[in-house]
């Protein structure tokens, strides 16, 4: 293919971080596909395989040497939640059939070594192309279509011509290549959640696989990236100083888990705020199926929506569907390209949710089929009947509501959750959840009533004989904007309340320091005196006990309340820009100081430390850059 009716042919590419655009001809001989898969990792496997059983001429490129991903390459054989039904399933079921036949050693999960040879027999008999070591270097394009890819293998440099790109690389990086528009982390400062490295050792005759989460990484800062890998790998928990026979060490993952990186802007996007308010797809490809399972513990510099629902009300421990449309696997503006994986149309704070193995490995295979449409019809990836895909979907399960319909309220129980059938609207029930110490639904319940309850929340608030209906009904008046719930909060911050309310059957936040966040929120700025001596007394969070799963040790008790003391003193001087000389010179009192440290554990080791210090000054440094910005 040359030139075209439509336009020039251009070849795109990135060169040192920044995108170039060239004149360029796909010209004969080059291999021609009707579907090119780059990265054949949890989404890319399955969307190659789906597309080629489909009668697809298909490529499969991928930049390792096996495929399958974070479930093969990661070592991360088990499955948090996610949705089952799928293409996925059948080969998950092939992996523990030959496990029988070979009587192949036990893993704790779908062994990573099988499910590499099930995909890759799977593939071949699909009549897949399959290019290991081969890494897309440039994108062919006229005008706003992907025409093909440039890529460099064993070969050398070659080009494939495909009528439909799937970009499988978790980082979008064909995407990037083409021009496509995207976001990254959380929008106070761009962080996104911890990554993990995980071990593979022998136990009780069986393969197992941990993980230590093991810092911030960014993927496409190759400095940072490469700083990690070799980091992540000397943590002590995977290299102790004696190797015992029981657990027997077997190898380090040579993949990192990556959970978040940077994110498309599609043709659609879903947002945690569409599932706040119920503003979700009607035609979806599959259903993300998870809590918000965000990893961080600096949880104050979060969005103000995502502390409403873990600080507020503490529900990080609730399980929902998110329907994902094709529209948020297509880069907006671009035509002949998918997104599958983690890097498709969502915001930060739902990527917690819509990430797990699951519902990415749906992902490609509903990345497949309207490839599959799109080329049949000979019509733009947007332009793919609904109904007519919706049909391809159902008969594996890729398109099925959770087997867990509505909301699941997370408690600490042997079936590791209950379910419940949506938000309370009942009075009495609200006030009985209220009065509990598993008072998070209530309190969302009642947020979601408004004006209706708050007459109610008014009284029960004055219910000083029941602690936990008083303050609880605090919060839910604080998450609705009433200044009432102001006194008690003050109160509760006053008094450090140590209570961890039992919302969550995980991080749960202490009642004293979520008081801080609202009170930030209602931008109470009576409280900052309180807020300021929190800053500078750090000696009064020693020896403080507690049996929270979020809280190991003093130091991680004392980060809590001075992160959500800075956030809400920032959020205050927002409203009183009067007060913000004061609260600058306060806070630069404590971090300036080169001693100044605050470390935090991270998930699952109660031992592994990392000091957020420098997170910590580079958000406080940037307010008081912008609130100098304002003055002038």
């Amino acid at each position: 293919m040359g030139k075209g009716e439509r336009g020039d042919m251009i070849i795109s590419e990135r060169v040192e971080g920044k995108l170039v655009k060239r004149n360029a001809e796909l010209n004969s001989p080059v291999d021609r596909y009707d579907v090119i898969v780059v990265g054949l990792g949890t989404a890319g496997a399955i969307a190659a395989i789906a597309a080629a059983e489909q009668g697809l001429k298909v490529l499969g490129l991928e930049r390792l040497s096996a495929m399958g991903g974070t479930g093969t390459v990661g070592a991360v054989i088990g499955y948090y939640f996610g949705n089952k039904g799928g293409l996925f399933e059948e080969i998950d079921e092939e992996v523990q059939r030959l496990a029988k036949l070979a009587d192949y050693t036990k893993a704790a999960g779908v062994s990573a070594d099988l499910k590499k040879i099930a995909l890759e027999q799977r593939m071949v008999a699909a009549g897949v192309t399959i290019c290991y070591s081969a890494t897309v270097i440039g994108v062919y394009m006229q005008n706003n279509a992907v025409k093909g890819v440039r890529f460099i293998g064993a070969n050398g440099i070659s080009s494939a011509e495909g009528r439909v790109v799937i970009d499988c690389t978790g980082e979008a990086e064909v995407s990037s290549m083409a021009g496509a528009a995207f976001h990254k982390g959380r929008e106070l400062d761009g962080k996104m959640q911890p990554f993990s490295n995980a071990i593979v050792w022998i136990e009780n005759n069986a393969v197992k696989t941990f993980y230590t989460d093991s810092g911030y990484v960014d993927c496409e800062d190759s400095s940072s990236f490469s700083k990690q890998v070799i980091q992540s790998a000397c943590c002590w928990t995977h290299q102790p100083d004696v190797f015992s026979e029981e657990p027997k060490f077997v190898k380090l993952a040579p993949l990192l888990g990556v959970r978040e990186g940077k994110f498309i802007i599609g043709e659609q996007n879903v947002t945690f705020e569409n599932f706040i308010t119920g503003s979700l797809t009607e035609e979806p490809l599959f259903y993300a199926y998870s809590n918000l399972d965000n990893h961080g513990k600096d949880v104050a510099f979060e969005s103000e929506l995502q502390q409403d629902w873990i600080v507020g009300a503490g529900l990080w421990g609730v399980n929902f569907s998110v329907p994902i449309p094709l529209g948020a696997l297509i880069p907006k503006g671009l035509d002949g390209l998918l997104v599958a994986g983690r890097s498709l149309g969502i915001d930060h704070d739902l990527a917690a949710c819509v990430r797990m193995k699951r519902d990415m490995q749906k992902c490609g295979e509903a990345a497949a089929m309207a490839a599959l449409l799109a080329i049949r019809h000979n019509v733009p990836l947007r332009e793919v009947p609904y109904a007519e895909l919706k049909e391809l979907l159902m008969p594996t399960g890729c398109l099925q509501k959770a087997n867990h319909v509505g909301l699941r309220y997370g408690v600490p129980s042997n079936d590791h959750h209950e379910p419940i059938r949506g938000w309370l609207t009942d009075e009495q029930a609200i006030r009985s959840g209220l009065a509990s110490e598993k008072p998070g639904i209530a309190i969302w319940s009642a947020r979601n009533m408004g004006d209706a309850i708050r007459p109610q929340l008014w009284n029960w608030l004055a219910s000083e004989d029941e602690l936990h209906l008083q303050r609880h009904s605090a919060f839910a008046l604080a998450l609705l904007g009433d200044s009432s719930a102001i006194p008690e909060l003050r109160t509760i911050v006053q008094e450090r309340d140590p209570f961890f309310p039992k919302s969550s059957r995980k991080y749960n936040q202490a009642r004293g320091y979520a008081a801080i966040y609202l009170l930030g929120k209602l931008r109470d700025e009576e409280i900052i005196p309180e807020l300021v001596n929190i800053l500078h007394t750090r000696e009064q969070f020693s020896n403080v006990s507690t049996d929270a799963e979020f809280i190991n040790h003093d130091d991680e008790y004392y980060f809590q309340y001075f992160t959500f003391a800075v956030a809400a003193l920032f959020r205050i001087a927002e409203q009183y820009p009067a007060h913000r000389s004061l609260i600058e010179r306060e806070i630069r009192a404590v971090i300036d100081d080169p001693e100044f440290s605050l470390y935090i554990t991270f998930k699952p080791s109660k031992d592994v430390l990392y000091n957020m210090v420098e997170t910590i000054r580079s958000i406080a440094y940037s307010q008081f850059e912008a609130w100098q910005e304002k003055q002038q």
